[in-house]
């Protein structure tokens, strides 16, 4: 093979060698993220909320665990103490410091884990995707912003999501609000398709608790 043929040789290896490993959009990282869970019937993960008040410069930490079963069951609790249950018929939110319960119905499809602890997702549109670690994981790391046509009342501005490139299990989540604070969610432990006790998607109020029913009265 002549010089110049190896040099043509090296100079598209290079090229081919530099491009991105996969040209996957930011919404088809969202995409793939839901697709996956949508598989499972049901799904548990431990999650580590953090807080950071950017007026205070203050920091708070609490852990908890999320449990999905489908249809319609999902709940989140607190170490703390608060709980937010979906039983399938309704959702019950159970704030221990204020002693006070709130009930609504529901009558949504089964929400992802995204759904559940990211709020305003639907106002937000990915706009970058990259290719990064976490933790040691492959992830890929998506920034959203506010759509064009998004409510003017959102209260966060921007949105960087981490996905697992190998599992597109939801990785972490930080939402930084318009006052710049920082609300961060980090998931662990995900498992999917595990016996789920009937009891993790049962509420009965705490006697005493204030009871705020929402339902539509017949």
């Amino acid at each position: 093979m002549s010089s110049r043929r190896w040099v043509w040789v090296i100079v598209i290896a290079g090229i081919v060698y530099s491009q991105p490993a996969s040209a996957i959009t930011g919404a088809e990282v969202i995409d793939r993220m839901e697709e996956r869970f949508a598989k499972a019937k049901s799904y548990s993960a431990t999650f580590e909320k953090r807080f950071f008040w950017a007026v205070l410069d203050r920091h708070m930490s609490r852990k908890g665990k999320i449990h999905t079963r489908r249809p319609r069951q999902f709940r989140v609790e607190v170490e703390d103490g608060d709980l937010v249950i979906a039983d399938g018929e309704a959702i019950w939110v159970y704030n221990k410091a204020n002693d006070q319960v709130i009930v609504a119905a529901y009558e949504n499809e089964l929400r992802t884990p995204w759904e559940i602890l990211v709020e305003y997702a639907d106002g937000y549109a990915p706009v970058s995707v990259a290719e990064t670690e976490l933790d040691g994981k492959d992830a890929y790391l998506v920034i959203l912003q506010p759509r064009p046509d998004a409510p003017p009342n959102l209260q966060v501005k921007r949105l960087r999501v981490w996905v697992g490139r190998k599992d597109w299990d939801l990785l972490q989540v930080e939402q930084l609000e318009i006052n710049d604070d920082i609300r961060t969610y980090v998931l662990s432990d995900h498992r999917r398709n595990k016996k789920l006790d009937d009891d993790l998607f049962a509420f009965s109020p705490p006697e005493g608790v204030e009871m705020i029913d929402r339902r539509r009265q017949d």
